[in-house]
């Protein structure tokens, strides 16, 4: 019996053993689970709520961001309406990529900032030339001579500006859409989307041929063409200028006209002066320079300013030599490689049906009588929602993994 009971309380203690340490071991885990607890966020909802409210910004930030320079993508992140105020706030498509400035008075696109180096070569002539040469000139030659060569570099300035911010003639989006829209795509478009419809002419057996762009989805005007670097449609469009990002069609062909005849003036203008002041001791006659050799040595910014102006001055004398030839004919850069220089003339002959015939009158037209016209897309109007010009809709399938130069 005494071994029995002996036993049975051996037992009982290593079942109270057992409860203890249990009971233990779960104290130990609360406590592990209360550690982990007080480390983690209390919740995630407001921390959630407060990655996507946009953060608060000062007044200058706003200034920045909001009217000196607006990119629409990145609207989002920090504007607190939701609603978009101006048609210029509004890009919902990926593949444009406008930034606007000054609150939506000019524009450029998110590219290689090559035409801020332009821009430089413009500005630092100008800085160098009224440092080093506009004293010398003043005192020594003539007034006029300085103001001159400021009224040529301000036209300059002026017409690049013009050329590279200002609207080129887009034309806007979604204008011309079936009924069947599907998830922002065109389903079971019609066929002649895929063909090129012909309009008649006044003189018999000649055409105007017009085009549907599948990715702006509009039937484009006569001469409009569809620029693969800004994806927007282009009035008249002549080509897109890399030093200037920007396209070159309707709106602003004057200017980017006017641009390079000025540029290539002012580059000739300060050639002469500063030859003048290199080669001036040959017309005084008590002057303390004898030679070329000293007065380079002399006045080595002449020199350098002389260098810059013909290095800067030949690739803007070309573009203008092909211009005036191309607006002599009232064709464009793109009808030209298009249609002029790959086409045999004897066995498929390109007609111009553009041309007045008179060379004289299309530079006229060109330089001078044709208006820049209205703006077909206003960024500062106010935005209506649902304005389906702004609309994020797909290309059209067949033409996404096909197309090519001629065809835009």
């Amino acid at each position: 019996m005494s071994k029995r009971r002996g036993n049975s309380m051996n037992d009982h203690m290593d079942l109270d053993s057992l409860s203890d340490i249990s009971r233990l071991h779960s104290i130990d885990q609360q406590q592990q689970n209360d550690r982990t607890k007080l480390s983690q966020p209390i919740s995630d909802e407001p921390e959630q709520e407060q990655d996507t409210r946009p953060p608060n910004l000062t007044i200058l930030q706003r200034f920045i961001t909001n009217w000196l320079i607006m990119d629409p993508v990145l609207l989002e992140k920090y504007q607190h309406t939701k609603t978009p105020r101006r048609n210029y706030q509004v890009q919902k498509s990926e593949d444009l990529i406008y930034i606007y400035l000054f609150g939506g008075r000019f524009r450029t696109i998110k590219a290689k900032p090559i035409s801020l180096l332009t821009g430089l070569v413009i500005f630092a002539g100008g800085i160098l030339f009224w440092v080093f040469e506009a004293s010398w000139l003043w005192h020594h030659i003539s007034p006029s001579l300085v103001i001159t060569f400021t009224y040529l570099w301000l036209l300059t300035a002026m017409f690049y500006i013009k050329s590279c911010t200002s609207d080129p003639g887009i034309v806007p989006r979604n204008l011309h859409l079936p009924k069947t829209i599907q998830d922002g795509k065109i389903k079971n478009p019609p066929d002649e989307y895929f063909n090129t419809v012909s309009l008649p002419y006044k003189v018999k057996g000649e055409k105007v041929q017009v085009k549907y762009c599948s990715t702006c989805h509009i039937w484009r005007p006569p001469k409009t063409s569809h620029c693969g670097v800004c994806e927007v449609c282009i009035l008249n469009h002549d080509h897109h200028c890399i030093y200037l990002n920007n396209c070159i069609g309707e709106r602003n062909y004057k200017y980017f006209l006017w641009f390079l005849l000025f540029s290539t003036s002012s580059c000739v203008y300060m050639m002469i002066l500063t030859m003048i002041h290199l080669c001036h001791y040959r017309l005084v006659a008590n002057s303390e320079i004898h030679d070329f050799a000293t007065s380079v040595v002399r006045y080595p910014a002449s020199l350098f300013l002389f260098i810059y102006s013909f290095i800067a001055w030949i690739y803007p004398m070309g573009l203008l030599g092909f211009h005036t030839f191309l607006t002599g004919k009232n064709i464009t850069t793109r009808e030209y490689l298009n249609y002029v220089y790959k086409k045999n003339k004897k066995t498929n002959p390109f007609v111009n049906v553009f041309t007045s015939h008179s060379i004289l009158k299309n530079l006229y037209i060109n330089w001078l009588g044709k208006s820049s016209g209205v703006a077909l897309v206003r960024p500062r109007d106010k935005y209506t929602p649902g304005d389906i010009r702004f609309e994020a809709i797909a290309p059209l399938d067949i033409y996404s993994s096909e197309i090519s130069l001629e065809d835009l």
